[in-house]
């Protein structure tokens, strides 16, 4: 915790980290009502699909290949018949394209980036995205704390690779060591933010990555404390 303290500035992940799926829209986009898809369902099913997708980014799995296999375990936990899987996987890649379906703020976010920037820390984003993550953020209310976002399809750079970090830090104009990152997904952001020289923290909700090494926090609002902000 010590080595944590002293930092100039805070780079997070995007979803996941500080906002999440909007279950609302979920269910819109697939015509289900909410009876047959509640948020505790899709709160057991999210937790489950990031486990598969872990795995997944370590064997090599593409973009497409991580969206369909994560949405795939979503909609299974609804009952929908598998002959329905692929129109409705195809109507939520449509529906975030058109609307974004990452754009609920993480319990806590806004409180917990409120109270960096007030302790003066900098706060930016790098993320793994489709072109729309600076927006959804803005949706969500989180816009204007960060002082840059770095997206993925944006810069041609995608996490683990550590040139999407190094943009970030350009654009801030620290160095590696005068951050740290905060995510979500070990296979992107432990190994990412590691290559690039940077410390990692993991946000573990539902207590799945025990195996990981890396330091860990339940929620955000534990990240003030071990920056050492009262």
């Amino acid at each position: 915790m010590r080595g944590m303290r002293g930092k100039s500035a805070v780079l997070f992940d995007a979803g996941g980290t500080l906002i999440t799926l909007d279950y609302d829209a979920l269910r819109t986009a697939l015509a289900v009502p909410y009876e047959l898809l509640p948020d505790l369902q899709l709160d057991a099913a999210d937790a489950e699909a990031r486990i598969w997708v872990d795995g997944a980014v370590r064997r090599g799995a593409s973009t497409r290949e991580l969206w369909d296999g994560y949405f795939a375990r979503l909609i299974g936990a609804s009952g929908i018949g598998s002959a329905k899987n692929s129109q409705a996987l195809e109507a939520l890649w449509q529906a975030n394209q058109d609307l974004g379906l990452w754009r609920r703020p993480i319990p806590g976010a806004r409180e917990t980036l409120a109270t960096l920037s007030e302790a003066g820390l900098r706060l930016a984003v790098v993320s793994n995205a489709e072109g729309q993550v600076e927006s959804d953020l803005r949706e969500a209310g989180l816009g204007a704390a960060l002082e840059t976002v770095v997206d993925s399809f944006l810069v041609g750079a995608a996490k683990p690779d550590p040139r999407i970090f190094e943009i970030a830090l350009e654009r801030l104009g620290l160095c590696a060591d005068d951050v740290i990152y905060v995510g979500d997904l070990p296979a992107y952001d432990v190994v990412g933010a590691r290559a690039a020289g940077i410390d990692p923290v993991l946000v573990d909700p539902h207590d799945i990555h025990g195996h990981i090494d890396a330091l860990r926090i339940r929620h955000l609002g534990q990240l003030p404390a071990l920056l050492g902000i009262s």
